[in-house]
């Protein structure tokens, strides 16, 4: 499965500092009809120069959102990943 390239601008701010806690930052890709079923999901980071950073590929199963509550009917499903400090992709 495969979206759009999504890229961020490095700034001063997003680069913590040693005695920083670490920063996060959210990234969020639009996918439709995402199945009820697992997934592999590649996650591909490239610096300014265009050199690959991190290159990352995951199995996870999207879940529903319920947007209205859990007393009403799901909507879209989501999946949703992070990026440890070792670098490595995990499900959330």
């Amino acid at each position: 499965m495969t979206t759009e390239s999504a890229s961020a601008t490095e700034s001063q701010v997003a680069r913590p500092s040693p005695s920083q806690e670490p920063f996060v930052w959210p990234g969020f890709a639009r996918m439709h009809d995402l199945p009820r079923k697992p997934i592999r999901v590649t996650l591909v980071f490239k610096n300014r120069e265009g050199a690959t950073v991190l290159d990352r590929q995951i199995r996870t199963t999207p879940k529903p959102t319920y947007p209205n509550g859990r007393n009403c009917s799901p909507s879209n499903r989501q999946a949703r990943l992070t990026v440890t400090e070792e670098r490595s992709l995990i499900p959330r």
